[in-house]
């Protein structure tokens, strides 16, 4: 199991923002956040292709000018090395909990460093995104809720051999698979010991405050799986979700 770090350019960066900035108002208003020097009206009222162009010109410059390359250079030898100090212990920990040989699978994973702070995964190409002003100990973190995504949905193919394309929001399946990351870190210390998110949330904050049939949904989860095989585990989980979709979506907004 590996992942390279690395910088795939400007340009990757505009289009991703682009492609968030026509999703839901929380991911299209956290860039406004962290780049405050963009005028949202200004911003809103460019064509499209302006907006490309606008984008591009200020990330060359934010990139060239304002010590980003030096610090992005810098940042990809230091999340390279993090990795590689707690790989063991974490290959370790994903082959117990996903029944496979983690050390030998899993090597051609890719986490692009992205001036985006919304940071997709993509589950065919195995590679994830990271924005650039997380340290080495928070790329660790996303790298292994990213991680999580890809085993589980691998194993839960070869199970359920179903369509990857309900593996993507607002499918159910997809919600499932965001809320498990955190009862499986939990289980293991080998992994929520060196993640910087564990203890104040790994996975999306609206789960940590679901109830559902008068129980955190969290908690119903971390007992299904501590006391099922990991394949039951998911026919279960899911079968709860579906029984309870309604009040789960309701919780989500």
């Amino acid at each position: 199991m590996d992942i390279t770090y690395k910088f795939p350019g400007v340009k990757y960066s505009v289009d991703s923002i682009i492609e968030f900035q026509e999703e839901s108002n929380w991911w299209r208003e956290s860039f406004f956040h962290f780049y405050p020097q963009v005028n949202i009206g200004k911003f809103d009222s460019l064509s499209p292709h302006q907006r490309n162009e606008y984008l591009q010109n200020f990330l060359d410059e934010l990139y060239n000018k304002d010590d980003a390359k030096s610090d992005i250079d810098s940042k990809l030898i230091k999340y390279n090395d993090h990795w590689n100090l707690h790989k063991n212990q974490i290959e370790d920990a994903f082959s117990e909990a996903f029944h496979c040989d983690a050390k030998n699978t899993f090597n051609n994973m890719v986490c692009n460093i992205s001036f985006n702070p919304i940071c997709p995964r993509y589950l065919n190409s195995r590679s994830f995104d990271i924005f650039y002003l997380n340290s080495e100990f928070g790329a660790l973190g996303i790298s292994l809720h990213e991680i999580i995504h890809f085993l589980w949905f691998d194993v839960w193919n070869r199970h359920f051999n179903d369509s990857d394309l309900e593996y993507e929001t607002p499918h159910l399946k997809w919600v499932l698979s965001e809320m498990v990351v955190d009862p499986i870190m939990r289980k293991d210390i080998r992994l929520s010991g060196v993640s910087p998110y564990f203890e104040d949330g790994c996975a999306y904050a609206c789960f940590y405050s679901m109830i559902i049939n008068e129980k955190p949904i969290l908690q119903t989860l971390y007992e299904m799986y501590n006391r099922l095989s990991l394949i039951d585990f998911m026919e279960q989980g899911y079968g709860y979700c579906e029984k309870y979709e309604t009040e789960i979506r309701s919780q989500m907004d």
